[in-house]
């Protein structure tokens, strides 16, 4: 597996559990919790996982399977 791919694959994860853990914490504002953990939980969770994919995209300048021009 190439670098790059890994980074993909890393960012595309980490915003995918990022918006999981905000859709579960809006669910948890109506039943009060989801998978043992409270609202307020989930959106920090959501909150952390977003932040830390996003230097992993910026530092992506070329790549095939982002699909980023040269």
């Amino acid at each position: 597996m190439d670098r790059r791919h890994l980074k993909c694959l890393l960012w595309k994860t980490l915003w995918g559990l990022s918006v999981i853990a905000l859709i579960s914490a809006w669910v948890a504002t109506r039943n009060g919790q989801v998978w043992g953990l409270n609202a307020e939980h989930l959106f920090w969770d959501a909150l952390v996982l977003g932040v830390l994919a996003i230097p992993i995209k910026l530092d992506c300048h070329s790549c095939s399977v982002c699909r980023i021009g040269a």
